[in-house]
C-alpha cells in the first residue's frame, strides 16, 4: 500500500520558527513558502540560523 503524504497549510509567527529552527525541531526541508513574501522571509530566516553566532543574532 502506498503511503501519500498530506499537507496542511498554517501560519507561524518568525519568533517561534526561529526558535524551532534553533532548536532543531523543524528543518528546511519541511518547510515551504507559499507566496514570494513568504519564501524570501523563510530564505532569510534560514541563512541566519546557520550563522555560528546563532538564528538572527541571538546566541
Amino acid at each position: 500500500m502506498a503511503t501519500t503524504e498530506h499537507f496542511l497549510t498554517v501560519q507561524i509567527s518568525q519568533r517561534t520558527l526561529v526558535s524551532l529552527i534553533a532548536r532543531r525541531q523543524l528543518t528546511a526541508e519541511q518547510l515551504r513558502g507559499l507566496t514570494p513574501t513568504a519564501r524570501r522571509t523563510l530564505r532569510r530566516i534560514l541563512l541566519e540560523s546557520l550563522r555560528e553566532d546563532g538564528p538572527l543574532g541571538r546566541h
